[in-house]
């Protein structure tokens, strides 16, 4: 098939990059013990500090209080005021303490941040590169089954000798007088392509030199040459009237058809379109195979 060397490069490089992410991108993808260790330590240190430092404050308020009272009872406040000194010492040390540990666990918590971002889009790759060997096995499938169909369709043709019922020219009589005018053709050209369109039946399904009649015959009346424009309208009405849309005129146009659809390059829906077809022609649903193969047609001729 058109596609398979593509669905071999897209598996093979589908496989080559599981490969790579298998080789390195798990360990990659977890989290760092170590680093999450020193994590929960600064937080543990950080809250530590912030309850001794609560303390200390504390401290540091009953004793201005005890300082206020000592004054007032006009007793020396030395003492007090020398160990509340010491109390607002120690609250800036823990102030700088709480500011370095604050800036470790901002920059360890970046880190780890950055880490889990990674893990999250390593996973949504893990996620697409499935989806994607999911698609590729499905279209895989379907060209397997396209080819079996078709292998079916070649053989069937074969055994019936692949072509349709002769084409049967039925001579016109001519009208009384045999002058033609464009009243006698009009009418037979709109009949055959009424016939043509109620049968599903495209120019291009006309054998035997029939797909020429239409253009002929409109060439033949621009010159004015009105027998001949009737005889080659008669004759595509004829044709058209007789033509039967069967095993064989399916055999024959999905045949046709599916050459100018590997030479193309046409989309999946295409070739969805297509293998519906020829499993409506299996299943000997000629009527419904025809629309769908004039889909196809409609499409390569865009």
């Amino acid at each position: 098939m058109r596609t398979a060397g593509i669905l071999v490069s897209i598996c093979l490089f589908a496989g080559a990059a599981t490969g790579c992410k298998n080789n390195g991108g798990d360990a990659g993808a977890a989290p760092d013990p170590a680093a999450v260790k020193a994590q929960q330590d600064l937080v543990a240190r950080r809250d530590a500090l912030l309850a001794e430092k609560e303390k200390l404050q504390g401290e540091s308020a009953k004793l201005a209080t005890e300082i206020e009272q000592t004054k007032a009872g006009g007793k020396d406040t030395t003492e007090l005021e020398k160990k509340k000194a010491e109390v607002d010492s120690k609250i800036k040390g823990q102030e700088t303490e709480l500011d370095k540990t604050s800036d470790q666990l901002t920059n360890i918590s970046s880190k780890l941040d950055a880490a889990a971002g990674m893990a999250a889009r390593e996973a949504n790759m893990g996620t697409r590169e499935k989806t994607l060997a999911s698609r590729e096995q499905t279209l895989a499938e379907r060209e397997r089954t396209l080819a079996t169909r078709e292998a079916q369709l070649a053989q069937r043709e074969k055994e019936t000798c692949g072509a349709s019922a002769p084409m049967i020219i039925q001579q016109v009589a001519p009208p009384k007088g045999g002058n033609y005018t464009k009243s006698d053709v009009q009418p037979l050209l709109g009949r055959a392509k009424a016939v043509m369109q109620r049968k599903g039946i495209l120019n291009s399904d006309l054998v035997g030199g029939a797909g020429s009649f239409e253009s002929e015959a409109l060439k033949a009346m621009n010159e004015n040459d009105w027998s001949r424009a009737y005889m080659l309208a008669s004759q595509l009405a004829a044709t058209v009237d007789q033509m039967k849309i069967d095993r064989a005129f399916i055999q024959v146009k999905a045949a046709r058809l599916s050459k100018a659809v590997e030479k193309a390059k046409v989309d999946d829906s295409t070739m969805a379109v297509f293998s519906d077809a020829l499993q409506k022609y299996n299943d000997g649903n000629f009527i419904a195979a025809n629309a769908k193969l004039n889909q196809v047609a409609a499409h390569l001729n865009k």
